[in-house]
């Protein structure tokens, strides 16, 4: 009973408070990112004189029809059904340093 009760006053306290609208002129605007020509088709700059980054992936799905089942492969010797999936995502960072061009590539995935 003592949680109830502190679940009350909380509420209680919550609905006594002043309300506020919010005004969607006071919310700032996002940029659109700026492509980077100079690095390849799909690279974009996410923040002003940052690195040009690309992000891609692929995604596989297979599905297929329902097989009977070999004896002893399931308990209750139902068919079934192939279903499977596959993904991979790729991030390709490029930037200029002082040194020279600098380049980070990250791909994960999974499946087949």
């Amino acid at each position: 009973m003592r949680a109830t009760s502190l679940i009350l006053a909380a509420a209680a306290l919550v609905a006594a408070l002043p309300a506020h609208a919010l005004d969607i002129r006071d919310l700032p605007i996002a940029r659109a990112p700026e492509t980077c020509p100079h690095e390849g088709p799909g690279f974009a700059r996410f923040t002003p004189g940052g690195p040009c980054t690309r992000i891609s992936g692929r995604v596989r799905a297979e599905v297929g029809t329902p097989v009977p089942a070999r004896p002893g492969a399931g308990l209750d010797g139902m068919a079934r059904g192939v279903v499977s999936g596959a993904g991979q995502v790729a991030i390709d960072t490029r930037t200029q340093t002082e040194y020279g061009p600098a380049r980070a590539y990250l791909r994960l995935g999974t499946g087949r």
